[in-house]
C-alpha cells in the first residue's frame, strides 16, 4: 500500500475563498479559476492545461482534505 502524503496548500488557495481552482500537476500553482467548475477547468484549458487537479475552495480555511 502507498503511503499519503500530506500537502499544505492554505498559501496557495487563501485568496480563493469560495471559488474554484484549477491545479498544475504538481499542485504548485493555480492555473484557473472561477465562480464554477467550468470556468476553472476553461482558463486552466486556455493555459494548455488540459487535465488540472480541481477542487472548491471553503468559505473559511481551516482543516480540508482534498
Amino acid at each position: 500500500m502507498e503511503k499519503m502524503k500530506i500537502k499544505d496548500l492554505s498559501k496557495i488557495l487563501k485568496p480563493y475563498h469560495n471559488e474554484w481552482v484549477a491545479l498544475s500537476d504538481d499542485e504548485k500553482k493555480v492555473v484557473g479559476r472561477g465562480k464554477t467548475l467550468n470556468e476553472a477547468i476553461k482558463r486552466a484549458k486556455q493555459k494548455g492545461i488540459d487535465a488540472p487537479i480541481v477542487t472548491k475552495v471553503p468559505k473559511e480555511y481551516g482543516n480540508y482534505v482534498l
